[in-house]
């Protein structure tokens, strides 16, 4: 599951405020100073003299004490708590430390100059630098390497020319035994190299596994590469490209950390720990399902022997996306432009082509007999409008670009929160959280204004824009 640090920061930074200390914040990305938290990946506390660190690589939180800092100080303890409570809710590692110093940002500025993408050395540890020909470059661990071969020369003054251009990929052990990595995926084979010099072989439990994250990840892009080229994403298959898009990133930091010592053995554990259970059969049905929905005039019929995978990717991730559910959809509506101040996100809902009219459907329903009878209706008639709006919502991001179809990504999100709460008022009204009610509501109301409200916070807005979006309900 993608980890949402932005969420993990904003915590860190209150449970800092919660003990009284207002902390200095910088970014991961330039180490520059930050005043928005959730952009903050370093916490600095000069008395109490403290440095909380959020590690996104090694999917870690540190704290970090300076010299003569007790730590059974009651604000240094508490954090510490604190910290330890959000690693394990996030799944994250949780690392103390106490130097034998006054720590100072300055400190911590090489983490931020690491080129990641040209000195894989510099963070996964024991890689040696690639290197080698105009034609092959050779990455060496312990007693394994890498061979790369390229189908173009090597520039050595372009950065990141030996990670490219690649046209097959070799891995040799100790032993002198070479075998070829299935796929030109050189992250993927630095992975397995790590297998190897650990003991291991392509062709047992661990090293399928990491064979199969490259098998996955290749399929996932094949697919992506066809639906962008081909413009197929539309309001009945963006949830799914969202959530492709969303398990992609995530094989991609799974096969980053397995790289890493510390990494691999924790992969190996879980492996040992959860038992893989066997993947449940898909109809022809459902795959047909999947054909309509990436169907423009004609189907890529390149796509079909992908769909199985595209269908346990959706069904995996939408499971996933429940957990701080509530803080994206937020985050969605609430977004702001840093420069200007402006929204980020113009949520709106045009209208159905579908020929979906919700004032007809609504007259279907008989009358109310009774007073249970009427607040049955009453459920019925919300979670109805919420479908309705599900489909509809559509979102302009203005930070959109490269074609990177954010604004279609935040759609979806709106999408599957809205079909959710609408389910959970079928099921159990009573039951659905007030904050759901809330954002609900106010993307309900949005859906009939359509206008915005200047002069007012966005707390006003959703405050007031539910308390009419909901004055005819009776929730109780």
């Amino acid at each position: 599951m993608a980890v949402n640090f932005s969420n993990i920061s904003e915590k860190v930074m209150r449970v800092i405020q919660g003990n009284g200390l207002q902390p200095s914040m910088f970014s991961s990305q330039d180490g520059k100073s930050v005043a928005d938290p959730t952009e903050a990946r370093f916490f600095y506390v000069k008395e109490p003299n403290i440095m909380v660190q959020i590690d996104e690589d090694s999917k870690e939180i540190k704290y970090h004490l300076g010299e003569q800092v007790d730590i059974d100080n009651s604000q240094v303890h508490t954090i510490m708590k604190s910290l330890k409570n959000i690693s394990r809710e996030y799944m994250l590692d949780f690392d103390i430390r106490t130097f034998g110093k006054h720590i100072e940002p300055k400190n911590y500025a090489y983490k931020v100059e690491q080129n990641k993408e040209e000195t894989m050395a510099d963070v996964f540890e024991g890689f040696d630098p690639l290197e080698g020909s105009s034609r092959t470059s050779r990455q060496t661990l312990e007693n394994v390497r890498l061979i790369v071969k390229h189908k173009a020369p090597v520039n050595e003054e372009q950065r990141g020319a030996r990670s490219r251009n690649i046209s097959s990929i070799f891995i040799e052990n100790a032993d002198g035994e070479r075998f070829k990595y299935p796929y030109k995926h050189l992250n993927g084979a630095r992975a397995m190299a790590r297998h190897v010099a650990s003991g291991g072989v392509p062709s047992d439990m661990v090293g399928e596994a990491i064979v199969e994250h490259s098998s996955n990840l290749s399929k996932l892009k094949e697919f992506m590469n066809v639906v962008n080229k081909q413009g197929l994403v539309n309001e009945n298959n963006r949830s799914i490209v969202a959530n492709v898009k969303q398990k992609m990133e995530s094989i991609k930091e799974s096969i980053k950390r397995i790289q890493t010592a510390k990494g691999y053995t924790s992969f190996v554990e879980s492996m040992a720990l959860n038992e893989k259970s066997e993947e449940a059969e898909i109809t022809e049905e459902t795959v047909n399902d999947y054909v309509a929905k990436f169907t423009k005039s004609t189907f890529e019929e390149s796509l079909k022997d992908i769909l199985p995978l595209v269908h346990r990717v959706n069904e995996e991730e939408m499971e996933n996306n429940r957990a701080n559910q509530v803080e994206r959809v937020k985050s969605i509506i609430m977004g702001k432009d840093k420069k200007t101040g402006e929204n980020l996100n113009r949520i709106y809902f045009p209208a159905r082509q579908d020929g979906y009219d919700f004032d007809k459907i609504k007259k279907q329903y008989s009358e109310p007999s009774d007073k249970e009878n009427a607040a049955e209706r009453k459920m019925d008639m919300i979670a109805l409008e919420l479908d309705d709006i599900a489909h509809r919502v559509d979102v302009d991001a203005s930070d959109d670009k490269k074609r990177k179809n954010k604004g279609h990504d935040r759609a979806a999100e709106l999408s599957n929160f809205l079909s959710d709460v609408a389910e959970e008022i079928r099921k159990n009204p009573k039951g659905v959280g007030k904050d759901k009610i809330q954002l609900a509501g106010y993307l309900l109301k949005l859906s009939k204004v359509q206008k915005e409200e200047d002069a007012k916070s966005a707390d006003e807005r959703i405050d007031e824009m539910l308390s009419e979006a909901f004055s005819r309900f009776d929730l109780d």
